[in-house]
């Protein structure tokens, strides 16, 4: 009768165990075709792209920029001349379901699959800008919020056009030299610092540039009365009750040795920053969060970094650890079951 029971119990448990399996086998397919379409099937269409369409759209670049060249008398008309030539490749922004494709920083793949937003637009211009000899650098903002509290995003390019200086040139807007348009993104746009990188670093602070009212603010990482170095630091833009991360993505900042990190943020009406500090370890870290908002008398900012939380490694260890604890208790409970069974056929 135990005998009975027993194996009763067996079978539920390897249904069970079988249900499972069924279970982490479909997710399994699912998460293995989810990641094919995603990462594998782009990877493929791009290698296509780079063996069988490259080579044609590289001579289509070097004749347009040899055009471009002759077409202009001076810098600022090859760059009026570029952002036209882009608007007429007939480029289309891409669809939710088309980011996968966003793969490369290779401009002729986007020419070629005719998808492009603000990124890749600024890809596809310094592309030309190089070939035609222009001194450029991308410029970025983590977000931004419009009148509507719709959030979005933006990248363009500055070029560096002699007895001007650098200058916005941005495709998607059509706006070139001799006028500078660093007012056209603060005149629509909600937004935190700017930044120009160069070489894929983040090189200069160009909020000033583009925003009207600013404040440099000085941000200090304390704990228990002493500065913290090295801090990571996140910064959110707060606007009617919508709140948009305008440092933590693209934009890095971080305390310095002294425990301290200048920022320039934009002085807009209606709006607070709330300013995230994490002092991170490998197993955990402290973070601490500040509130403000600017006025005249904004200077210093002293962010208390003491609350103590768990990392995402020591999560995973922790996960780890309780696996193999759990796959331990079921291979001593099976081998407790095995030795009740020899003992009872020896009974």
């Amino acid at each position: 009768m135990q005998s009975c029971i027993r194996n009763k119990k067996q079978l539920v448990l390897l249904f069970l165990v079988l249900v499972f399996s069924l279970f982490v086998l479909c997710y399994e397919s699912n998460q293995c075709y989810q990641y094919y379409q995603d990462k594998v099937k782009p990877r493929i269409e791009y290698h296509n792209y780079v063996q069988n369409e490259k080579p044609s759209i590289d001579a289509y670049l070097n004749k347009t920029s040899e055009s471009i060249l002759l077409e202009s008398s001076n810098d600022t008309e090859i760059v009026q001349n570029i952002i036209e030539w882009e608007n007429g490749l007939g480029l289309q922004r891409f669809n939710s379901n088309e980011t996968n494709l966003r793969i490369t920083d290779d401009a002729g793949w986007y020419m070629y699959i005719q998808r492009a937003n603000c990124g890749e637009r600024a890809t596809i211009f310094e592309e030309m800008a190089n070939r035609t000899g222009l001194t450029y650098r991308r410029v970025s903002i983590d977000g931004h919020i419009d009148s509507s509290g719709d959030i979005d995003n933006h990248a363009w390019s500055e070029v560096f056009i002699e007895d001007i200086g650098w200058v916005v040139a941005d495709s998607g807007f059509r706006l070139a030299p001799p006028q500078n348009n660093f007012a056209a993104y603060s005149n629509i746009w909600l937004f935190g610092p700017v930044y120009a990188f160069e070489n894929e670093s983040q090189n200069e602070d160009r909020t000033i540039d583009y925003i009207l009212n600013t404040e440099e603010i000085v941000i200090k990482s304390t704990r228990n009365g002493e500065t913290i170095p090295n801090c990571s630091i996140d910064i959110s833009l707060n606007y009617n009750g919508t709140a948009l991360k305008v440092v933590g993505y693209n934009i890095k900042l971080n305390t310095n040795e002294s425990g301290i990190c200048p920022v320039t943020l934009g002085a807009y009406e209606h709006v607070s920053y709330t300013i995230n500090i994490r002092d991170e370890k490998t197993f955990y870290q402290y973070v601490g969060e500040e509130d403000i908002t600017l006025n005249n008398s904004t200077k210093e900012i002293e962010v208390e970094v003491n609350d103590l939380k768990a990392t995402t490694t020591l999560l995973f260890l922790l996960l780890l650890i309780s696996i193999i604890c759990l796959i331990y208790s079921l291979n001593k409970i099976f081998s407790n079951k095995k030795s009740d069974k020899k003992k009872h056929d020896i009974l």
